[in-house]
């Protein structure tokens, strides 16, 4: 009986390697390629297309910052690579936006939520940035009494062909001068403290986003998705932002003016 079982036993074991060995294989074959364009209905195209220009976008990261400020525009603005040319317009109008992120020491920043980002540039080799995305938070508020980031503020301010806050973002951006003389608005939940540093500022209490053309700040949190989607209609068209807030699945508001968290922080009735 013994020899019958070790007889049985050999071309078992012989079986199992041989489907041992071609495992991988199998698994291999099976694993599902990447949607292609024509799989998403022409309305997503999986490897994204060169660009005529590039434009660089920088968020100015900090410890305390809103996460959502920061993550809700960059993923509107980081999609537009996805975007088949019809919605660009003609395939010469293509941007390609480059994100990077800024902080005072490279390295992992924590959020007032918690989770960590890291910075891939410092104040001192960030390269010039065409766009500048500077979120809110409870970090803010050391910052705008601090010489090195409001200096950094002011020399990228030369450079960029657009600024935007985010809550109380624009904070930063009164403290280092760049929103004298200009309509601005910013966090209603917090809007007294947020405009103490912006004296010269003509601070709108009841606003969603306020566009100045080279110079946009956005109401609390959400709001930056909402300025966001508005921005990218003035600069490259309402397909292409019709394009992003499909493909994101978001609902803007695209009134500039609708605010009900102005009346409910009691600054107007």
């Amino acid at each position: 009986m013994y020899r019958i079982f070790q007889h049985c036993l050999k071309p078992l074991a012989c079986l199992l390697v041989l489907l041992a060995s071609a495992w991988p294989l199998g698994v291999q074959a099976q694993t599902p390629s990447q949607p292609t364009s024509a799989e998403t209905g022409g309305m997503y195209d999986v490897v994204p297309v060169p660009a005529a220009r590039q434009i660089t976008l920088g968020v100015l990261l900090f410890p305390g910052f809103e996460m959502l400020d920061a993550y809700g525009p960059l993923e509107m603005w980081g999609s537009l690579k996805h975007a088949p040319d019809r919605f660009w317009g003609e395939a010469s109008d293509r941007v390609g936006i480059r994100l990077v992120t800024v902080a005072a020491t490279k390295g992992p920043v924590p959020s007032n939520q918690g989770p960590k980002t890291v910075a891939d540039f410092d104040y001192a080799d960030a390269p010039a940035l065409d766009y500048l995305l500077v979120p809110g938070g409870i970090g803010v508020t050391p910052l705008v009494s601090d010489p090195a980031t409001l200096n950094w503020l002011r020399a990228q301010a030369k450079n960029t062909s657009l600024a935007m806050s985010v809550c109380n973002g624009a904070s930063l951006l009164a403290a280092a001068g760049l929103l004298d003389g200009r309509a601005a608005t910013t966090n209603k939940m917090a809007f007294k403290a947020s405009i103490a540093p912006g004296p010269k500022v003509r601070w709108v209490a009841s606003a969603r986003w306020v566009d100045n053309g080279n110079v946009v700040t956005s109401s609390g949190v959400s709001a930056g998705m909402d300025m966001t989607v508005a921005v990218i209609a003035r600069l490259y068209g309402q397909p292409l932002s019709d394009w992003v807030a499909q493909i994101t699945e978001y609902e803007p508001h695209r009134d500039p003016a609708w605010d009900p968290f102005a009346v409910k922080a009691g600054l107007v009735k």
